[in-house]
């Protein structure tokens, strides 16, 4: 484990292997200093050097009326989405 300070902000840096299934375990002590936790999400970006890792708040929560009707419409229609977003706004234009 190796310790550097980068303005002024202690870092711990240590090194991971990617996986077959491309995934990499992020050490606990990284995730505690960020004040991520299991089940965060994170947006992921590249500057063409570094893979970045940004933490995100998802806010995609249903009423229990919504997943009713997204329900019905994908047993109707057999359609699929590929975000809770974009089912949320169809349902927005079938209500207009």
């Amino acid at each position: 484990m190796q310790y550097i300070r980068h303005n002024c902000i202690e870092v711990v840096i240590l090194i991971r292997r990617l996986t077959e299934r491309s995934s990499v375990s992020i050490p606990k002590e990284n995730l505690e200093h960020v004040g991520v936790n299991p089940g965060d999400y994170f947006e992921v970006s590249d500057d063409g050097k570094r893979i970045i890792l940004t933490p995100k708040v998802v806010d995609d929560k249903f009423s229990e009326k919504e997943w009713e009707e997204l329900e019905s419409l994908a047993k109707e229609a057999g359609k699929k989405y590929k975000t809770a977003a974009a089912a949320k706004k169809h349902l927005e234009r079938l209500s207009e």
